[in-house]
């Protein structure tokens, strides 16, 4: 096996948690309807399911912080694992009772197991890649989100609510025996001294025993940043640090308040709003889903050649234009006017939204989180970053239907434009490039713009005192 593939095999063996999550996470979404029906066998209102989407990310909020740490402390592939068994035990609680109270239980235990995998997953892909690749690795972290999401959608529609959680159920057994085989990340051996284990890791991914060079690098880049705690002070030890910890938490909160969540959460509720016959609303959301992981499978091999910055940048500023759309829609229709000859726009702008927001910022929000951090704040930083995730998601899920109450689905539509148009213009400013560089090359590179800055500051003090002296 080639360096290529084992890197492929460790990374699409850890993404499996993700797909994992990912039904967690959405499995209520085609269950909306019939939750709220007579039919229903844990019957709730529309402010129970509402409530109970938006709780999961409670649970995500709570385990964040300490999962960094315990990555720390514990490694990354072991606290993976951890969220195999987490995960079998929520649908095993599906499984066997038929009570609104337990959904909340079970939704906070998957929260957790997402808040989990959201803080290590994109540490391990990032620490086992090279850099030729990274960016390709890190971003079918989204579409294993979004194989998670399908998962969800085709058999809660088509399967019974028992023969659904079984099929839910199967998917940790999968990712468990499948990621327990995968090697450590060398970073973290490297970081509590286990030289030896970090070399036969590495040397295993790069299917070659001559990684000297390499090795030699991360170990140098890993004792550089290990002369620091790694606790939360670290994060703001110097102005580089401060600068990229907050660029990773604002960009965090564009990613979710520019309306993904929301918009795929309640994606058969919006369709069957405006369908008007064009397709079955739950048609439409599959097509939706398959959609989303041709779009992230694709845009995964091309942010390593043409960058971080410009996909992120100019597909947010394109997901502004589709919310738009999507708005005036839902508002003219609302308002009365005749629009079944347009019945195909809400779906063709939802999903060219989905489409062009997940060439971007959607999946290179995990690669920016992992790059950014140092390997001593990289565990704790991912974590504080989720609970930004988890705080800007569950607004954005909880805000969603009592909009569509007061106002209507337009003005969600619109507010997630302006959040959009907002964050571009603010990415514009600050977001740089760190394609095709190193975890350590883009430390050095935060480091030498400030060294920089100080030598022509102190060569132009020395200019002036020349200047003066002849004068």
């Amino acid at each position: 096996m080639g360096a290529t593939f084992r890197q492929y095999l460790a990374a699409t063996a850890c993404t499996l948690s993700v797909a994992m999550m990912a039904t967690s996470f959405n499995w209520m979404e085609p269950l909306m309807h019939y939750f709220i029906s007579p039919d229903s066998e844990i019957p709730m209102s529309s402010t129970d399911t509402s409530w109970l989407l938006s709780f999961v990310e409670l649970g995500e909020v709570l385990v964040t912080v300490p999962a960094g740490m315990l990555a720390d402390r514990f490694g990354r592939k072991t606290l993976l694992l951890t969220t195999g068994p987490l995960c079998l035990l929520s649908w095993l609680l599906v499984l066997t009772t038929r009570n609104i109270i337990v959904l909340y239980v079970v939704r906070w235990i998957q929260g957790a197991g997402v808040g989990i995998v959201y803080t290590i997953a994109p540490m391990y892909i990032a620490e086992i890649s090279e850099p030729r690749i990274r960016g390709e690795l890190s971003g079918h972290f989204q579409t294993l989100w979004y194989v998670g999401i399908l998962y969800s959608f085709i058999a809660g529609h088509y399967l019974s609510y028992q023969n659904y959680a079984y099929a839910c159920a199967a998917i940790p057994i999968l990712f468990t025996a499948c990621f327990y085989l995968m090697p450590e990340s060398p970073y973290y051996d490297l970081m509590v001294e286990r030289p030896k284990e970090a070399k036969t890791s590495l040397t295993w991914l790069r299917a070659t025993k001559h990684v000297d060079e390499e090795f030699q690098s991360i170990q140098k880049s890993v004792e550089e940043d290990m002369k620091s705690k790694g606790g939360w002070r670290d994060l703001f030890a110097t102005k580089k640090d401060t600068k990229s910890f907050f660029i990773v938490q604002i960009i965090c909160f564009i990613k979710y308040l520019n309306g993904i969540t929301a918009i795929l959460a309640y994606a058969t509720q919006t369709f069957s709003e405006a369908s008007n016959g064009f397709l079955e609303d739950h048609e439409l959301t599959i097509g939706l889903g398959v959609l989303l992981i041709v779009t992230t499978f694709g845009a995964a091999f091309i942010s390593d050649s043409v960058g971080r910055r410009p996909l992120i940048i100019y597909s947010t500023l394109a997901s502004v234009v589709c919310n738009i759309i999507s708005g005036t829609y839902y508002f003219l229709n609302q308002q009365g006017y005749d629009v079944s000859a347009y019945s195909w726009v809400p779906f063709v702008s939802v999903t060219a939204f989905c489409t062009i927001s997940n060439i971007g910022l959607g999946p290179l929000m995990q690669t920016i989180q992992a790059e950014y951090f140092p390997s001593h704040t990289r565990g704790i930083g991912s974590g504080i970053t989720e609970i930004s995730a988890s705080v800007s998601a569950f607004i954005n899920l909880k805000q969603y239907q009592p909009v569509v109450d007061i106002a209507g689905v337009y003005m969600n539509f619109w507010i997630f434009a302006l959040c959009g148009f907002l964050g571009t213009v603010f990415m514009y400013y600050v977001l740089p490039e760190t394609a095709g560089k190193s975890l350590g090359q883009i430390q050095q590179d935060f480091e030498g713009k400030k060294k920089m800055d100080k030598e022509e500051k102190v060569e132009n003090s020395s200019k002036s005192e020349e200047s003066s002296t002849y004068m």
